[in-house]
């Protein structure tokens, strides 16, 4: 779909949504889901939970979301480490405290990934025309190190294309709730886009006029790597956008195209990331 008419395409932007721990099984790639993704500039994704060893803090919940060391080889798989950009803004990058989680965002820095949604950095400049800002409605531990997304206004940076990708709304809901609708509403008055995760499934994805201006509204991207075998964990949605400016010079939403995905486990005990063939969402 073409949002606006673009004169000069700045970038090709790929989202994806959480990327849950893995352990230390490893997750494969489709090769529909790598063409999907060759030719885009950059990679979005959310890292939700901490990487950190399994003694320290092994007497924190199961609920707890920790990664193994090897979700950095996975991603490198994925998508260039130096192309990719991970916020850590989300509700369980508290799990384990503030050494944890400063040390967990160094050893992704240390592999060239690019990490924001902390206190400290909480959008990213990918170059001078774009940022991304980040932001949290949620933590399950109370923190002063991860940037809230009641905050993000404040972030919104003249002359470029702003995005806002808030972890938001509520877990395990199809659709999102009118309050998270509205919210989105009053976001896209300062933002060119909004692309949301959190619910851990696909939620819908729409255009919104903005003074004469289409604007990008994907309210959750669901899970984009995640090994538990329940359906519902499963599912996901990559995004692939172009920004650029229009014949007065002002920079906005062209081309937008997703894929639903899936991750699927394997009779080896490892995973499987893709395209989706499923029926259930070919209507």
């Amino acid at each position: 779909h073409v949002l606006n008419e673009i004169v000069k395409p700045r970038n090709t932007l790929a989202f994806v949504g959480d990327i849950m721990p893995t352990g230390e099984k490893f997750i494969s790639v489709g090769d529909p889901l790598r063409e999907f993704l060759r030719g885009c500039d950059y990679l979005i994704g959310n890292f939700e939970g901490v990487m950190t060893t399994p003694d320290k803090g092994s007497w924190m919940p199961s609920s707890d979301r920790r990664h193994d060391k090897q979700i950095m080889d996975i991603l490198a798989n994925i998508f260039p480490p130096a192309k990719t950009y991970l916020s850590v803004a989300n509700n369980h990058s508290g799990d384990y405290g503030g050494e944890e989680f400063l040390e967990s965002v160094q050893l992704l820095t240390m592999r060239q990934f690019k990490v924001f949604g902390s206190k400290d950095r909480p959008f990213c400049d990918i170059n001078d025309a774009l940022r991304i800002v980040s932001g949290t409605m949620w933590s399950n531990r109370k923190n002063d190190f991860v940037f809230w997304m009641k905050d993000a206004m404040k972030y919104v940076k003249p002359t470029a294309f702003n995005i806002l990708y808030p972890h938001f709304g509520y877990e395990f809901e199809l659709y999102p709730r009118p309050v998270i609708v509205d919210l989105v509403g009053k976001y896209l008055e300062d933002f060119d886009a909004v692309i949301g995760h959190h619910s851990h499934c696909p939620q819908p994805i729409t255009a919104i006029p903005v003074r004469g201006v289409q604007r990008l509204a994907a309210y959750s991207l669901g899970n984009f790597l995640d090994i538990r075998k329940s359906d519902r964990y499963r599912y996901g949605m990559a995004v692939k956008m172009k920004f650029g400016l229009d014949h007065k010079g002002e920079w906005k939403t062209g081309e937008v195209q997703w894929r639903l995905t899936k991750c699927t486990p394997l009779p080896d005990g490892e995973s499987f990331v893709d395209i989706s063939r499923d029926e259930l969402f070919k209507s």
